[in-house]
């Protein structure tokens, strides 16, 4: 609904909501499922959970832990014109 009333803030001529909805429910099912940043290159530091835990061995006890796994990546986007 927010996004309808900023909407209708900026249009002459506004969708009604129902209509607006039934509009951006079937942009939506064409749009790619991914998260858009705008950054700079090197700005932000992304950060995720790999979730596998390979198995550590101590080579002096013999003993078994489970290591968690994390990566990151320095995000470098670029805006396309």
């Amino acid at each position: 609904m927010l996004l309808w009333e900023e909407y209708q803030t900026d249009k002459q001529y506004p969708y009604r909501y129902s209509q607006f909805c039934e509009l951006y429910r079937r942009w939506a099912r064409k749009q790619k499922l991914s998260m858009r940043q705008i950054h700079k290159a090197g700005e932000k530091l992304f950060v995720d959970y790999a979730g596998h835990t390979p198995p550590i061995v101590n080579p002096h006890t013999g003993e078994i832990k489970e290591a968690q796994i994390f990566v990151s990546v320095l995000g470098a986007a670029y805006l396309l014109s």
